[in-house]
């Protein structure tokens, strides 16, 4: 009889036990909860256009830096090329079939997407846009989180005008044609046409987002107009492309020749703090794949978020580099507007 009571004892413990641990799953609620779930219960996918370019490397950085806070698996994956569309939708879809609890994904084209949000859709898994905050026109998309390209392509025109003192000439190179290409590079000419028409585009063309490419098409250009004072690029590796070109033309940057662009990358900081880079319009990618976690832990805990998370940009050179890259000049993101793919200022609709 002793050894029956004991036996019924040793399993009325191990119930209890079963129990509460059940009971701290179901009733967590805040994913960092100890006694929530184990590290591989969360697993999440964070896909970028590539790899190609710093931009996508510190995005990733900051999501596996976030997630392995929080103690989640979380596959950070993406083609070789940005220029691949249908494989961005071939990785999401794969990412889905993994049933994984969200998923964000940084669309290379925004039509393409469409086939794998739908399939979220149909399998009840969230769909979050990380660095755009343009809609896409079929799905449901959880949450967009990103800078208002638009209004970040104005503040370097603006810086420009600055610069060159209201006169001069700037070519731009642009990335593959999309909505990220559109918004960046009629951002800028909208800004130079609002506050210095003396500076004139003599000339753009699609680098592919791509520093050797980049090099090329600068190099053609300076060949065909010498007098180009300064080079935009739709991201940092299309701007440094175009110094790299400039000084083997015998330019000398910041002196007789500018270049400035978008992302905020480490190299770009490294190059504007030697002084070989001008400026670039820092949209902090570590920190924007960090908030991307964030939104998903809260989404997951059933907490409320916005349709339109806007990060912050910031326009910089070697007087606020430092500053930048300590973190220091970081706003927390606040709820936006959509900003559309219609040629006009965000904010503005296209009627």
């Amino acid at each position: 009889m002793d050894r029956v009571a004991s036996t019924v004892i040793s399993i009325l413990g191990v119930l209890v036990l079963s129990l509460v641990g059940c009971t701290a799953v179901a009733t967590s609620g805040n994913i960092k909860s100890t006694m929530g779930p184990t590290p591989h219960t969360i697993r999440v996918a964070v896909v970028p256009p590539a790899f190609t370019s710093p931009f996508h490397v510190s995005i990733k950085e900051g999501v596996s830096s976030e997630a392995e806070k929080l103690g989640w698996q979380v596959d950070v994956v993406a083609v070789e090329s940005e220029g691949d569309f249908a494989g961005q939708v071939a990785v999401v879809e794969q990412e889905l079939q993994k049933g994984v609890a969200a998923i964000a994904v940084n669309p290379i084209d925004a039509k393409a997407i469409v086939t794998a949000v739908k399939m979220a859709n149909q399998n009840s898994i969230p769909f979050l846009m990380q660095n755009t905050i343009t809609p896409v026109d079929q799905g449901q998309v959880e949450e967009y989180i990103g800078y208002d390209q638009w209004s970040g392509a104005a503040k370097l025109a603006k810086y420009t005008c600055d610069l060159l003192r209201g006169q001069g000439k700037v070519y731009i190179l642009m990335g593959i044609p999309g909505f990220h290409t559109d918004r960046r590079t009629q951002g800028y000419e909208w800004g130079l046409q609002q506050n210095c028409p003396g500076i004139k585009v003599v000339g753009k063309q699609s680098a592919d987002w791509d520093r050797t490419e980049a090099v090329d098409v600068a190099t053609a250009a300076l060949q065909q107009n010498p007098g180009i004072d300064l080079f935009y690029g739709n991201s940092d590796e299309m701007g440094i492309g175009a110094c790299i070109a400039a000084k083997k033309m015998g330019r000398t940057v910041n002196k007789d020749i500018w270049c400035i662009s978008i992302d905020g990358n480490p190299v770009t900081l490294d190059l504007i703090e030697k002084g070989d880079m001008t400026a670039t319009l820092g949209v902090y990618p570590r920190l924007m794949g960090a908030t991307v976690i964030k939104q998903m832990a809260k989404l997951l805990s059933g907490e409320k978020i916005p349709y339109v998370l806007e990060t912050p940009s910031i326009v910089v050179d070697i007087r606020n580099v430092a500053a930048y890259r300590s973190g220091t000049t970081w706003t927390e993101p606040l709820e936006g507007k959509p900003e559309y793919d219609n040629g006009r200022p965000s904010g503005e609709s296209a009627q």
